[in-house]
């Protein structure tokens, strides 16, 4: 076995043989608490085994070539004995061992003759002959105690990542020859921005951001950095005020995914409905601040009525629900003396939905659950089938329900509110 050579492959936190057999990190005695073997990608070194210890399955080996170029042989090898253990007899420092493997795995999968000589008075000493020369190589020039790089560049949005005061992005620095993390501070930055990265692409008119930045760097390490940008300077309390606004008006002209189990929403998930990919409620909006904000963006027909069913009506401590699809609405809770009342009001609407239940039969929970199977068949048949069928005593019998019109709405000598205000108290028993 002495002197027969052996290619290993270092890859992700073992050492292997061949394509199949290999044995941890751990079981060798690489310096695994110096360097993260399992960050190390198909790295081969050429081994030369000397010594093999029946009793404790050990294998050692003196590494011949940490820059071993051509590997072809080592899927077709094939151990002899089985290998539980393996020690390496030359490694160099854990240092140079780090500087090494760092440059082979993110510099390029072979590396060139120029960074093997540089190298090899580092990594390998015992390998060269007294009388060798080691000519001047132009990647270990010397390097200032400290330094100051200055750059400047884009980034695109979507290559960043929001996080809490700031964003985050990695970059290649050429001259460096390695990626640089850098961050923007931005005090009005929240991570749950990352979900919404498109809207702020769409407010600030860009998909990239500016960055100027400072690299320092201790003895040719990069040591700190220092970035700010224009574009990211710019997303402040007005722009993400618009960009809270744009969702909530999205809500009603958005084409949602139909679920016909489902009708009714809180605002906690109301926006998982924009899109394939949930997002939340990332500004914590509550049901009456987004039925506020509709109000104040459009001429909506029945705003009196909304404004009197939330400020007024609506049951203390009962949350506004909305539905949707095919139609955009709320559902009021409201509690009179004898019964619960859901009532359903569309914007812009013509008609205000009213179901009531006896307060003795079960929870308002449940009620509701049952009211939202009322609204699914209103979606699946429509209104006016739903009316007829209501009427005809063939749905929902075990349901009081009242349709009121919103007579006059617009009427200049008939105030029309005053009217559907009244039918509606008549109701709410």
């Amino acid at each position: 076995m002495q002197g027969k050579t052996v290619i290993l492959r270092l890859h992700e936190g073992n050492v292997w043989f061949n394509h199949s057999l290999s044995v941890p990190v751990d079981k060798t005695n690489l310096p695994q608490d110096r360097i993260r073997f399992d960050k190390i990608r198909d790295v081969f070194w050429l081994v030369e085994q000397h010594a093999y210890e029946k009793d404790s399955l050990t294998l050692f080996v003196n590494v011949k070539d940490y820059f071993l170029r051509d590997h072809e042989g080592f899927f077709h090898q094939r151990p002899k004995a089985p290998i539980d253990i393996l020690h390496f007899g030359n490694l160099p420092d854990a240092v140079s061992l780090k500087i090494a493997l760092r440059y082979y795995n993110s510099e390029m999968g072979l590396l060139d003759q120029a960074m093997e000589e540089g190298y090899e008075e580092v990594l390998a000493p015992q390998f060269q002959s007294p009388e060798k020369t080691v000519k001047k190589n132009p990647l270990f020039r010397s390097y200032p105690d400290q330094e100051k790089i200055d750059l400047s560049f884009d980034v695109w949005f979507k290559d960043a990542e929001f996080k809490l005061g700031y964003i985050v992005f990695d970059k290649n620095i050429p001259t460096l020859r390695q990626m640089v993390r850098f961050k923007v501070d931005n005090d009005f930055l929240l991570p749950e921005f990352e979900f919404i990265k498109g809207y702020f692409v769409k407010a600030l008119g860009t998909r990239k951001f500016d960055v100027t930045a400072t690299v320092s760097l201790e003895q040719g390490k990069v040591a700190g950095t220092r970035a700010v940008s224009k574009v990211i300077a710019g997303i402040n309390e007005t722009l993400i005020d618009s960009i809270k606004y744009a969702r909530t008006f999205n809500l009603t002209k958005t084409p949602f995914r139909g679920n016909m189990d489902k009708s009714l929403f809180t605002a906690d998930d109301i926006f998982d409905e924009l899109d394939d990919i949930p997002q939340g409620n990332v500004f914590n909006q509550s049901e009456l601040e987004i039925l506020r904000q509709i109000l104040e963006k459009y001429n909506v027909r029945n705003r009196k009525q909304l404004e009197y069913l939330s400020g007024v009506k609506q049951a203390p401590g009962k949350r506004l629900k909305f539905t949707l699809h095919p139609y955009f609405g709320f559902l009021f809770t409201v509690e009179g003396e004898r019964m619960m009342h859901f009532i359903w009001e569309l914007l812009n609407s013509h008609a205000t939905y009213v179901w009531s239940l006896d307060k003795g039969e079960g929870s308002v929970e449940r009620q509701g659950r049952r009211v939202e199977d009322a609204i699914n068949q209103v979606r699946a048949s429509g209104r006016d089938t739903y009316k007829q069928a209501w009427r005809s005593s063939h749905l929902d019998q075990d349901l009081v329900f009242h349709l009121i019109q919103h007579d006059d709405i617009q009427s200049a000598f008939v105030e029309g509110f005053v009217k559907w205000r009244h039918r509606l108290g008549e109701v709410l028993v």
